[in-house]
Protein backbone atom coordinates (compact mmCIF):
# COMPACT_ATOMS: atom_id res chain seq x y z
CA UNK A 1 0.00 0.00 0.00
CA UNK A 2 1.47 3.36 -1.08
CA UNK A 3 1.35 6.51 0.96
CA UNK A 4 -0.02 9.58 -0.77
CA UNK A 5 3.40 10.91 -1.80
CA UNK A 6 4.34 7.55 -3.36
CA UNK A 7 0.98 7.41 -5.13
CA UNK A 8 1.54 10.87 -6.60
CA UNK A 9 5.05 9.97 -7.69
CA UNK A 10 3.76 6.85 -9.47
CA UNK A 11 1.40 9.08 -11.45
CA UNK A 12 3.74 12.04 -11.81
CA UNK A 13 3.80 11.95 -15.61
CA UNK A 14 0.00 12.09 -15.71
CA UNK A 15 -0.11 14.92 -13.17
CA UNK A 16 2.43 16.86 -15.22
CA UNK A 17 0.30 16.48 -18.35
CA UNK A 18 -2.84 17.50 -16.44
CA UNK A 19 -1.13 20.64 -15.20
CA UNK A 20 0.16 21.45 -18.67
CA UNK A 21 -3.29 20.97 -20.16
CA UNK A 22 -4.88 23.14 -17.48
CA UNK A 23 -2.54 26.01 -18.34
CA UNK A 24 -3.11 25.51 -22.07
CA UNK A 25 -6.86 25.58 -21.55
CA UNK A 26 -6.90 29.01 -19.87
CA UNK A 27 -5.09 30.81 -22.68
CA UNK A 28 -6.72 34.18 -23.35
CA UNK A 29 -5.92 37.42 -25.15
CA UNK A 30 -6.40 39.29 -21.86
CA UNK A 31 -3.06 39.07 -19.94
CA UNK A 32 -4.49 40.06 -16.54
CA UNK A 33 -7.22 37.44 -16.75
CA UNK A 34 -4.60 34.82 -17.62
CA UNK A 35 -2.40 35.97 -14.72
CA UNK A 36 -5.24 35.49 -12.24
CA UNK A 37 -6.37 32.14 -13.69
CA UNK A 38 -2.76 30.93 -13.77
CA UNK A 39 -2.30 31.97 -10.11
CA UNK A 40 -5.21 29.71 -9.20
CA UNK A 41 -4.11 26.75 -11.32
CA UNK A 42 -0.51 26.91 -10.12
CA UNK A 43 -1.68 26.80 -6.49
CA UNK A 44 -1.83 23.06 -7.10
CA UNK A 45 -4.16 20.64 -5.39
CA UNK A 46 -4.52 16.88 -5.18
CA UNK A 47 -5.84 16.61 -8.77
CA UNK A 48 -8.09 13.76 -7.58
CA UNK A 49 -10.82 14.53 -10.10
CA UNK A 50 -8.73 14.63 -13.28
CA UNK A 51 -6.71 11.60 -12.12
CA UNK A 52 -9.95 9.75 -11.45
CA UNK A 53 -11.10 10.66 -14.98
CA UNK A 54 -7.85 9.48 -16.59
CA UNK A 55 -7.61 6.24 -14.61
CA UNK A 56 -11.23 5.26 -15.31
CA UNK A 57 -10.64 5.91 -19.00
CA UNK A 58 -7.53 3.72 -18.85
CA UNK A 59 -9.58 0.84 -17.47
CA UNK A 60 -12.19 0.91 -20.25
CA UNK A 61 -10.17 2.04 -23.27
CA UNK A 62 -7.07 0.87 -25.10
CA UNK A 63 -6.40 4.41 -26.33
CA UNK A 64 -3.79 6.67 -24.77
CA UNK A 65 -4.93 8.87 -21.91
CA UNK A 66 -4.11 11.92 -24.03
CA UNK A 67 -7.53 11.29 -25.58
CA UNK A 68 -9.26 12.09 -22.30
CA UNK A 69 -7.05 14.96 -21.07
CA UNK A 70 -9.46 17.67 -22.18
CA UNK A 71 -12.30 16.13 -20.18
CA UNK A 72 -10.03 15.62 -17.16
CA UNK A 73 -8.93 19.25 -17.33
CA UNK A 74 -12.53 20.39 -17.70
CA UNK A 75 -13.57 18.64 -14.50
CA UNK A 76 -10.64 20.17 -12.62
CA UNK A 77 -11.52 23.64 -13.91
CA UNK A 78 -15.08 23.25 -12.62
CA UNK A 79 -13.76 22.13 -9.25
CA UNK A 80 -11.33 25.06 -9.13
CA UNK A 81 -14.03 27.55 -10.11
CA UNK A 82 -16.32 26.22 -7.38
CA UNK A 83 -13.52 26.67 -4.81
CA UNK A 84 -13.01 30.27 -5.94
CA UNK A 85 -16.69 30.98 -5.41
CA UNK A 86 -16.67 29.11 -2.06
CA UNK A 87 -13.79 31.28 -0.87
CA UNK A 88 -15.69 34.42 -1.88
CA UNK A 89 -18.80 33.30 -0.01
CA UNK A 90 -16.79 32.37 3.10
CA UNK A 91 -14.32 35.28 2.77
CA UNK A 92 -11.56 32.70 3.19
CA UNK A 93 -8.01 34.09 3.38
CA UNK A 94 -6.03 30.89 2.61
CA UNK A 95 -6.38 28.10 0.07
CA UNK A 96 -3.62 25.59 -0.70
CA UNK A 97 -1.17 27.40 1.59
CA UNK A 98 -1.39 30.73 -0.23
CA UNK A 99 -3.77 33.72 -0.27
CA UNK A 100 -7.07 32.99 -1.96
CA UNK A 101 -7.79 34.64 -5.29
CA UNK A 102 -10.28 37.05 -3.71
CA UNK A 103 -7.72 38.11 -1.09
CA UNK A 104 -4.97 38.69 -3.65
CA UNK A 105 -6.96 40.23 -6.52
CA UNK A 106 -10.28 41.26 -4.98
CA UNK A 107 -13.75 39.76 -4.94
CA UNK A 108 -14.88 41.25 -8.26
CA UNK A 109 -11.92 39.81 -10.15
CA UNK A 110 -12.28 36.45 -8.42
CA UNK A 111 -15.90 36.18 -9.56
CA UNK A 112 -14.85 36.85 -13.15
CA UNK A 113 -12.08 34.23 -13.00
CA UNK A 114 -14.51 31.65 -11.64
CA UNK A 115 -16.94 32.37 -14.47
CA UNK A 116 -14.09 32.17 -17.00
CA UNK A 117 -13.00 28.75 -15.72
CA UNK A 118 -16.56 27.42 -15.87
CA UNK A 119 -16.85 28.58 -19.48
CA UNK A 120 -13.57 26.96 -20.48
CA UNK A 121 -14.52 23.74 -18.70
CA UNK A 122 -17.78 23.31 -20.59
CA UNK A 123 -16.06 23.99 -23.90
CA UNK A 124 -13.56 21.21 -23.11
CA UNK A 125 -16.37 18.84 -22.16
CA UNK A 126 -18.29 19.60 -25.35
CA UNK A 127 -15.48 18.00 -27.37
CA UNK A 128 -16.72 14.57 -26.25
CA UNK A 129 -20.25 14.90 -27.54
CA UNK A 130 -23.67 15.70 -26.09
CA UNK A 131 -23.93 12.72 -23.71
CA UNK A 132 -20.66 13.51 -21.96
CA UNK A 133 -21.53 17.23 -21.96
CA UNK A 134 -24.79 16.44 -20.21
CA UNK A 135 -23.00 14.27 -17.64
CA UNK A 136 -20.63 17.14 -16.88
CA UNK A 137 -23.49 19.63 -16.65
CA UNK A 138 -25.53 17.33 -14.40
CA UNK A 139 -22.55 16.89 -12.08
CA UNK A 140 -22.15 20.65 -11.86
CA UNK A 141 -25.86 21.11 -11.19
CA UNK A 142 -25.72 18.58 -8.35
CA UNK A 143 -22.73 20.46 -6.97
CA UNK A 144 -24.76 23.68 -6.88
CA UNK A 145 -27.72 21.90 -5.28
CA UNK A 146 -25.49 20.46 -2.55
CA UNK A 147 -23.92 23.83 -1.84
CA UNK A 148 -27.36 25.45 -1.67
CA UNK A 149 -28.65 22.85 0.79
CA UNK A 150 -25.52 23.35 2.87
CA UNK A 151 -26.13 27.11 2.91
CA UNK A 152 -29.75 26.64 3.97
CA UNK A 153 -28.60 24.55 6.93
CA UNK A 154 -25.79 26.79 8.11
CA UNK A 155 -26.14 27.56 11.77
CA UNK A 156 -28.64 24.75 12.31
CA UNK A 157 -27.42 22.71 15.32
CA UNK A 158 -30.24 20.20 14.77
CA UNK A 159 -29.37 19.22 11.20
CA UNK A 160 -29.67 15.43 10.90
CA UNK A 161 -27.31 12.91 9.36
CA UNK A 162 -29.62 12.24 6.41
CA UNK A 163 -29.54 15.91 5.38
CA UNK A 164 -25.77 16.03 5.81
CA UNK A 165 -25.32 13.00 3.55
CA UNK A 166 -27.58 14.61 0.96
CA UNK A 167 -25.44 17.76 1.08
CA UNK A 168 -22.14 15.96 0.55
CA UNK A 169 -23.56 13.68 -2.12
CA UNK A 170 -24.44 16.82 -4.07
CA UNK A 171 -21.38 18.95 -3.51
CA UNK A 172 -18.77 16.16 -3.76
CA UNK A 173 -19.88 12.59 -4.51
CA UNK A 174 -22.04 13.23 -7.57
CA UNK A 175 -19.20 15.24 -9.11
CA UNK A 176 -16.78 12.36 -8.54
CA UNK A 177 -19.41 10.16 -10.15
CA UNK A 178 -19.63 12.53 -13.14
CA UNK A 179 -15.86 12.25 -13.66
CA UNK A 180 -16.04 8.47 -13.85
CA UNK A 181 -19.26 8.35 -15.83
CA UNK A 182 -18.03 10.85 -18.40
CA UNK A 183 -14.71 9.03 -18.82
CA UNK A 184 -16.25 5.57 -19.12
CA UNK A 185 -18.85 6.77 -21.63
CA UNK A 186 -16.12 8.51 -23.63
CA UNK A 187 -14.20 5.22 -23.56
CA UNK A 188 -17.21 3.28 -24.96
CA UNK A 189 -17.57 1.07 -21.90
CA UNK A 190 -20.54 -1.24 -21.56
CA UNK A 191 -23.52 0.08 -19.57
CA UNK A 192 -22.69 -2.35 -16.73
CA UNK A 193 -19.11 -1.12 -16.43
CA UNK A 194 -20.18 2.52 -16.75
CA UNK A 195 -22.51 2.03 -13.80
CA UNK A 196 -19.98 0.08 -11.71
CA UNK A 197 -17.24 2.69 -12.16
CA UNK A 198 -19.70 5.51 -11.56
CA UNK A 199 -20.84 3.95 -8.30
CA UNK A 200 -17.23 3.38 -7.28
CA UNK A 201 -16.56 7.08 -7.78
CA UNK A 202 -19.75 8.16 -5.97
CA UNK A 203 -18.90 6.15 -2.86
CA UNK A 204 -15.29 7.30 -3.04
CA UNK A 205 -16.57 10.88 -3.10
CA UNK A 206 -18.75 10.32 -0.03
CA UNK A 207 -15.79 8.93 1.90
CA UNK A 208 -13.53 11.71 0.64
CA UNK A 209 -15.84 14.46 1.93
CA UNK A 210 -16.44 12.81 5.29
CA UNK A 211 -12.70 12.42 5.85
CA UNK A 212 -12.23 16.04 4.81
CA UNK A 213 -14.74 17.06 7.47
CA UNK A 214 -12.94 14.96 10.08
CA UNK A 215 -9.61 16.51 9.11
CA UNK A 216 -11.05 19.94 9.80
CA UNK A 217 -10.94 19.00 13.48
CA UNK A 218 -7.81 16.86 13.81
CA UNK A 219 -5.23 18.13 11.31
CA UNK A 220 -2.97 21.15 11.10
CA UNK A 221 -3.31 24.07 8.68
CA UNK A 222 -0.03 23.15 6.97
CA UNK A 223 -1.17 19.60 6.26
CA UNK A 224 -4.49 20.56 4.63
CA UNK A 225 -3.49 23.88 3.04
CA UNK A 226 -6.41 25.85 4.48
CA UNK A 227 -7.53 27.05 7.91
CA UNK A 228 -8.59 24.25 10.25
CA UNK A 229 -11.82 24.43 12.29
CA UNK A 230 -13.09 26.36 9.29
CA UNK A 231 -16.47 24.61 9.12
CA UNK A 232 -17.62 25.51 12.62
CA UNK A 233 -16.38 29.08 12.27
CA UNK A 234 -18.50 29.35 9.13
CA UNK A 235 -21.51 27.75 10.90
CA UNK A 236 -21.29 24.60 8.76
CA UNK A 237 -22.33 21.54 10.75
CA UNK A 238 -20.64 18.30 9.65
CA UNK A 239 -21.00 14.64 10.60
CA UNK A 240 -18.73 14.60 13.69
CA UNK A 241 -20.70 17.49 15.21
CA UNK A 242 -24.07 16.03 14.20
CA UNK A 243 -23.16 12.81 15.97
CA UNK A 244 -21.91 14.60 19.08
CA UNK A 245 -25.07 16.71 19.35
CA UNK A 246 -27.18 13.58 19.04
CA UNK A 247 -25.19 11.90 21.82
CA UNK A 248 -24.92 14.80 24.27
CA UNK A 249 -27.13 17.72 25.22
CA UNK A 250 -24.04 19.46 26.55
CA UNK A 251 -22.43 19.19 23.13
CA UNK A 252 -25.49 20.83 21.60
CA UNK A 253 -25.18 23.74 24.02
CA UNK A 254 -21.52 24.13 23.11
CA UNK A 255 -22.35 24.11 19.39
CA UNK A 256 -25.06 26.72 19.95
CA UNK A 257 -22.53 28.95 21.76
CA UNK A 258 -20.02 28.60 18.91
CA UNK A 259 -22.69 29.47 16.37
CA UNK A 260 -23.30 32.67 18.35
CA UNK A 261 -19.63 33.57 17.87
CA UNK A 262 -18.03 32.10 20.99
CA UNK A 263 -14.91 30.56 19.41
CA UNK A 264 -13.42 29.81 22.81
CA UNK A 265 -15.73 26.78 23.02
CA UNK A 266 -14.24 25.10 19.92
CA UNK A 267 -11.55 23.26 21.89
CA UNK A 268 -14.24 22.09 24.31
CA UNK A 269 -16.24 20.81 21.34
CA UNK A 270 -13.23 18.88 20.06
CA UNK A 271 -12.99 17.09 23.40
CA UNK A 272 -16.69 16.20 23.18
CA UNK A 273 -16.13 14.76 19.70
CA UNK A 274 -13.57 12.41 21.24
CA UNK A 275 -15.55 11.55 24.38
CA UNK A 276 -18.78 10.81 22.50
CA UNK A 277 -16.97 8.69 19.91
CA UNK A 278 -18.19 11.03 17.17
CA UNK A 279 -14.85 11.15 15.33
CA UNK A 280 -14.57 7.36 15.42
CA UNK A 281 -18.17 7.03 14.24
CA UNK A 282 -17.53 9.39 11.32
CA UNK A 283 -14.39 7.46 10.40
CA UNK A 284 -16.41 4.23 10.39
CA UNK A 285 -19.02 5.75 8.07
CA UNK A 286 -16.28 6.85 5.68
CA UNK A 287 -14.70 3.40 5.84
CA UNK A 288 -18.04 1.78 4.96
CA UNK A 289 -18.28 3.95 1.85
CA UNK A 290 -14.76 2.92 0.85
CA UNK A 291 -15.64 -0.75 1.25
CA UNK A 292 -18.64 -0.27 -1.01
CA UNK A 293 -16.53 1.64 -3.53
CA UNK A 294 -14.00 -1.20 -3.67
CA UNK A 295 -16.76 -3.76 -4.32
CA UNK A 296 -17.90 -1.77 -7.36
CA UNK A 297 -14.35 -1.28 -8.62
CA UNK A 298 -13.69 -5.02 -8.51
CA UNK A 299 -16.26 -5.45 -11.29
CA UNK A 300 -13.85 -3.72 -13.69
CA UNK A 301 -11.00 -5.49 -15.45
CA UNK A 302 -7.77 -5.68 -13.49
CA UNK A 303 -5.12 -3.35 -14.86
CA UNK A 304 -2.47 -0.90 -13.59
CA UNK A 305 -5.10 1.87 -13.74
CA UNK A 306 -7.52 -0.22 -11.71
CA UNK A 307 -4.81 -0.87 -9.12
CA UNK A 308 -4.07 2.85 -8.96
CA UNK A 309 -7.74 3.56 -8.26
CA UNK A 310 -7.75 0.88 -5.56
CA UNK A 311 -4.78 2.64 -3.97
CA UNK A 312 -6.64 5.95 -4.19
CA UNK A 313 -9.60 4.48 -2.32
CA UNK A 314 -7.34 3.26 0.45
CA UNK A 315 -5.52 6.59 0.62
CA UNK A 316 -8.76 8.44 1.31
CA UNK A 317 -9.04 6.51 4.55
CA UNK A 318 -5.30 6.49 5.22
CA UNK A 319 -5.16 10.28 5.48
CA UNK A 320 -7.33 9.98 8.61
CA UNK A 321 -5.89 6.79 10.13
CA UNK A 322 -2.37 8.24 9.96
CA UNK A 323 -3.50 11.02 12.33
CA UNK A 324 -5.48 8.88 14.76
Amino acid sequence: MKNYVDWQISLSSKITRINERLLESITTSEPFLYEMAKYTIEAGGKRFRPLLTILVYGIVSEHTYDNILDLAAGYELIHTASLIHDDIIDNSPIRRNRPTLNKKYGMENAIVVGDFLFARAYELGSRYGPVVSRIMADGSSKLAEGQTLEFLNRGNPDIDEETYLKIISGKTAHFFEACARGASVAGDASPEIVEALSQFAFNLGMAFQITDDILDFISSENSVGKPVLHDMRESTITLPVIRAVKASGEARDIVADILKGNDTEIENLKQHLIRTGSLDYSFKVASNYIQLAVKYLQKARRSPDMEALMDLAMLVIDRISSLK
